[in-house]
């Protein structure tokens, strides 16, 4: 229920962000891909080893100055977890975060911008009946979330974005006891795309 309220919080600063633009700040909106890894999880005697997938990523920045920026981001992947129990589950991965962006005090007119962020959020795990050999239930999963990249101005309003972000979450079981671990994971999520500058 937690996660389902910050979703819907966050959700709303997506729609209510761009209103801040009557202050002098910048905005920008990127749409990437992404390769989506997550680590081996073990915990209680089982081991959960999920599979590797590409996915999505949308984010919208609020620029305050040339250092800092607010960021909202909505991800989504697909990927199967498989259990040394000999169970697996297959889910959709949706997650909404929001981050702290600090960009150094580079210029927004500088050909090569870098960046870090840090930031909070939740993914939410809905199986997919097709793909698991349980009855498993949807998990929402609170999350930290860090990363850093760079902008590469390609036009007046256009940036391509190369990036990483790490994502650190207990590993979801899907309210399955074959499939508790209790322990914590990692999601990589190396990342390309465009960015729109407005």
């Amino acid at each position: 229920m937690r996660i389902k309220a910050a979703v819907l919080a966050l959700a709303l600063s997506l729609f209510c962000l761009p209103a801040l633009a009557q202050f002098n700040g910048r905005s920008d909106v990127s749409v990437d891909f992404t390769g989506n890894f997550q680590k081996q999880a073990t915990g209680l005697g089982i081991i959960d080893s999920p599979s590797y997938s590409g996915g999505f990523l949308i984010n919208y920045r609020y620029h305050f100055d040339n250092w800092s920026a607010l960021e909202v981001n909505y991800a989504r992947t697909n990927f199967t977890q498989y259990y040394s129990t000999g169970d697996q589950t297959q889910s959709n991965a949706n997650e909404v975060t929001l981050a702290y962006v600090n960009t150094f005090g580079v210029s927004r007119h500088a050909r090569l911008r870098p960046f870090v962020e840090a930031g909070t959020g939740g993914l939410i795990f809905s199986p997919i009946q097709a793909g698991s050999l349980s009855a498993p239930l949807t998990q929402d999963r609170m999350a930290f979330l860090y990363g850093a990249g760079i902008d590469w101005r390609a036009m007046h309003h256009v940036a391509v974005r190369l990036g990483y972000r790490g994502l650190v979450y207990k590993a979801p079981d899907f309210a399955l006891p074959d499939q508790t671990t209790n322990a914590l994971t990692q999601m990589t999520e190396p990342y390309v795309g465009v960015v729109f500058h407005f």
